[in-house]
């Protein structure tokens, strides 16, 4: 699956892992 970043609020985590989402941005 592949998250849209951008429409996402900073303070964002990931429902399943529960990483914030500054953690999938430095992933790329």
């Amino acid at each position: 699956m592949i998250w849209i970043y951008e429409e996402l609020p900073d303070d964002w985590k990931c429902l399943v892992c529960n990483a914030p989402k500054d953690a999938f941005e430095k992933i790329r």
